[in-house]
């Protein structure tokens, strides 16, 4: 054999292997290069979760700084850091779930931090 049918082989066969793979990964309903679904794994979902804990971190930082100094700026801050992770929470629940989302439990998260944030008065500790 000369060269250039080794190459067309060796060619084929890596074709071969490639479209194989590709398929078994489908068939075991595992996120493929072409045919993949978002997953929690995705990089997206997990930019979302990190934005959602550190949103989460900065209300319960701010109420304990309302609780310690009175001031109606922790306060209000606490509340729009709740908000905030609310609203990516929502945007989770959409981006796995897709048009299937039931989005009632976050819109009625975020009326009811609006609710409490309307109370927000500063006190003297």
């Amino acid at each position: 054999m000369d060269k250039t049918n080794t190459w067309l082989i060796r060619l084929f066969a890596v074709v071969l292997i490639g479209v194989c793979l590709i398929a078994y990964l489908n068939v075991q309903k595992k996120p493929s290069i072409l045919f993949s679904k978002p997953s929690i794994e995705d990089l997206k979902y997990k930019e979302l979760n990190k934005k959602r804990a550190n949103a989460e971190f900065a209300a319960k930082r701010d109420y304990t700084d309302y609780e310690k100094f009175g001031s109606i700026i922790f306060c209000n801050a606490s509340f729009n850091s709740r908000i905030e992770s609310a609203n990516y929470s929502k945007q989770m629940e959409l981006y796995i779930s897709g048009k299937e989302a039931d989005l009632s439990e976050w819109d009625t998260a975020i009326k009811d931090y609006e609710n409490e944030r309307s109370k927000c008065r500063d006190f003297n500790p």
